[in-house]
């Protein structure tokens, strides 16, 4: 199983093919302006990489947040025309999912802007809730241990962290495994626009690794219409 994996929810921008359980190219960028701009170049790199074409993949993999709408929709539109295109199944895994690691227990955050970061807890490499968007004055109250992108940005909020980015490599692996022992795709449709201050996010804990490419946004977009007058 040859998987073509994506994710633009974060500041970094990853891709990677993989085949069941090794990397066969990968690459990364940390550039959150330029998505749009850097993922089909960064694909094409890939495939050269890799000695392998589009016809070889098999399956696409993306990461469908929680993260910024703007980003979000860059993976997630690449993946999906792509497996529109070449007649393949698109599997969607929370972008939190892919950064906890094996077995980890504490919290996965990652930056959200407007001084709040994304959240979610694990315990043994399960994640315990949906993804919530807090303060990170109060996300640093709620697990010893943290990983993600979000240490880099608040070091003196979260002392006993370490900064993982998001790696398709691993977001690939995941897909993979789980097809493999299969597992099916979640029967759901995040809620898009979970309110923070209520505590409710978008996914049920229940859930399993494969969910549908929708995209897992927890507030409302920076850029909306202006109010017609």
């Amino acid at each position: 199983m040859l998987t073509l994996a994506i994710d633009s929810s974060t500041r970094t921008l990853s891709v990677a093919l993989v085949e069941n359980q090794k990397v066969r190219a990968e690459s990364s960028f940390g550039a959150e302006q330029q998505h749009a701009e850097l993922l089909p170049e960064l694909i094409s790199h890939l495939y050269t990489e890799a000695n392998l074409s589009i016809f070889d993949v098999s399956a696409v993999a993306v990461g469908v947040g929680p993260g910024a709408f703007t980003g979000l929709r860059v993976g997630l539109m690449f993946a999906k025309s792509f497996g529109f295109a070449r007649s393949i199944q698109v599997f969607g895994v929370c972008t939190h999912d892919i950064i906890a690691p094996t077995n980890f227990t504490g919290a996965v955050v990652t930056d959200a802007r407007r001084k709040e970061v994304y959240f979610s807890n694990y315990l043994n490499g399960k994640r315990l809730e949906s993804p919530i968007v807090i303060k990170p004055d109060l996300a640093a109250t709620l697990a010893d241990t943290f990983v993600g992108d979000a240490i880099d940005v608040y070091p003196d909020k979260f002392l006993n962290g370490k900064t993982i980015t998001v790696s398709a490599g691993r977001l690939g692996m995941l897909v993979n495994h789980a097809v493999m022992a299969g597992e099916k795709v979640a029967q759901l449709v995040p809620n898009e626009f979970a309110a923070a201050s209520d505590g409710k996010g978008a996914l049920p804990k229940e859930v399993g690794i494969l969910l549908p490419p929708l995209p897992i946004y927890l507030r409302r977009p920076d850029v909306v219409e202006p109010t017609k007058l």
